[in-house]
């Protein structure tokens, strides 16, 4: 069981999500703690993306764990109208479109792509959590990794679940 002791503001109470899209579900567990352990310092809400692998998989995650942790919400950042129609796996569009019917909120960032609208939903998510699970192989050249890069800067605390034993790094 992982505990979170003296290092959380109980104030801040939103944390978000990003991963690499080729996330096969092999920290699943791991995610499952680390959220129910946030949830017990105070943190309900969290932010998905909604981009296949990491993304849709850890909302998943927080709609399976709704019925034990009362007040427990996810809210889901759609970088545009239509997205799911953009991704070429149709088990991650079909998985979207559940997460989306289940989700507490949904955030449309615009109702039509342009260049700037993965980078405008990743700001959207680091400047409206004040914590941030990762699954970042430290691949510099990614969505992943501009996330992470723009929440460190930010001293936002961030948990990366891509190594063995995850990460955790503290600020402020």
């Amino acid at each position: 069981m992982i505990k979170f002791i003296g290092f959380f503001y109980l104030c801040a109470m939103r944390v978000a999500f990003t991963g690499h899209r080729d996330y096969s579900g092999t920290t699943n567990e791991k995610l499952r703690e680390v959220i129910i352990a946030l949830y017990e310092v105070g943190y309900s809400t969290f932010l998905c993306g909604m981009a296949e692998g990491f993304d849709i998989a850890a909302a998943e995650i927080v709609l399976s764990l709704k019925s034990e942790l009362n007040g427990l919400k996810l809210q889901c950042v759609v970088p545009f109208r239509g997205h799911e129609l953009t991704m070429p796996n149709r088990d991650w569009a079909e998985r979207y479109k559940r997460v989306i019917e289940s989700a507490d909120e949904v955030v449309t960032i615009s109702q039509t792509y342009n260049v700037e609208i993965y980078r405008q939903r990743n700001d959207y998510l680091v400047d409206n959590a004040n914590a941030l699970i990762c699954y970042y192989s430290g691949k510099a050249r990614s969505g992943t990794g501009y996330t992470v890069r723009r929440a460190l800067k930010k001293c936002i605390q961030t948990i990366n679940l891509y190594a063995d034993s995850y990460q955790i790094q503290f600020f402020g």
